[in-house]
């Protein structure tokens, strides 16, 4: 069967790999779309070498087929499932406490694990969750990044009436703007990439685009008073540099995204209008179930983020293009198209 293999940095290489079988308590799934995210790029820049080994197979958006899979685990050929590509030891301190995605032995299919971007992929039944008919195989292979962002709102507190500013309108930027704007919250999303800006405007969204002063923004879009939330999902050192000066007193800065290197942040803000700032990472059960019935109900509109389906032998070219931040939102690899 076809995969595709991290070989170092910035290189992939599409083989052959040996055909899976299930073990015990797992399905054989037929791959059908697997999506590219940040987390990707960061692998491809070999950020992350000291997690994914060289010949690993990435990839942890996944959306499948399930083409065998035990007797009374509630599932069956044919059924579509999304991959929660999480492994938890159960036992730790962090699981203990409810927040098994946080676990100090966790493993992400992936990354750390062999991920989605082969053909065929055995994965314990406990990682898999149906989705309904009314979702599309592309807008089902989203839902790893839109369990993120109701992860992410839910851990903001994000409530109706709330000034929510965005830094960075990429796929999760997006998805944590339409949540937010689903529960109520007026969301304005800080962007630099045209066309990613006239997506986020097609969607209903307000941009804050280059040459804007965010600050300025932030205190005549409330009243002087500073937003509610501000997410931090750029992985920029200008926006850190800003991301505690737009927010009101006893107000929240969530960050997102992954930072490979300290960043600088301007601390006064904290002191001076006791700020709360948190990180925000993976998510629960509950994220995903949310996710799936927001995208099957129309709540949320993840179609239009999808910018690009190619197939697997073009990965690379894939990630390069992702990288480069060109004409592009959400590139999904096709396993089905050659």
């Amino acid at each position: 069967m076809r995969a595709s293999f991290y070989e170092g940095a910035r290189r992939f290489r599409t083989g052959t790999a040996p055909e899976p079988s299930a073990g015990a308590g797992e399905a054989l799934l037929h791959v059908k779309r697997v999506g590219i995210c940040g987390t990707d790029l960061h692998i491809f820049q070999g950020h992350l070498d000291h997690r994914v080994p060289k010949g690993g197979i990435i990839g942890h958006e996944t959306f499948a087929e399930i083409a065998e899979a035990p007797a009374q685990s509630g599932f069956a050929k044919g059924d579509r499932v999304v991959v929660e590509p999480l492994r938890f030891c159960g036992t730790c301190r962090a699981c203990q406490m409810g927040a098994s995605f946080l676990c100090y032995k966790l493993q992400v299919l992936g990354v750390d694990a062999p991920g989605g971007m082969q053909e065929r992929w055995a994965v314990k039944t406990d990682r898999l969750i149906k989705v309904p008919a009314s979702l599309s195989d592309d807008d089902a292979a989203v839902m790893e990044p839109l369990a993120i962002a109701t992860h992410d709102v839910t851990r903001a507190e994000v409530k109706k009436g709330d000034a929510v500013l965005v830094f960075g309108g990429g796929p999760i930027g997006a998805l944590i703007g339409l949540v937010s704007r689903h529960r109520g919250a007026r969301v304005a999303i800080s962007e630099v990439n045209p066309f990613r800006i006239e997506l986020l405007r097609g969607l209903g969204l307000e941009v804050v685009g280059p040459g804007t002063d965010v600050v300025k923004f932030a205190n005549d879009w409330t009243g002087g008073e500073g937003v509610d939330v501000a997410f931090e999902v750029t992985g920029n050192a200008a926006a850190v540099r800003l991301m505690t000066d737009v927010v009101r007193v006893w107000g929240t800065v969530s960050v997102v995204a992954i930072h490979s290197e300290p960043m600088m942040v301007n601390l006064y803000p904290m002191f001076a209008r006791e700020l709360t700032m948190h990180g925000s990472r993976l998510y629960t059960r509950a994220d995903w179930e949310e996710a799936i019935r927001l995208a099957a109900s129309g709540a949320v509109p993840v179609g239009p983020l999808v910018s690009r389906k190619i197939p697997l032998e073009a990965l690379q070219e894939g990630m390069e293009q992702a990288l480069a931040g060109g004409p592009v939102m959400k590139v999904l690899i096709d396993l089905t198209a050659r």
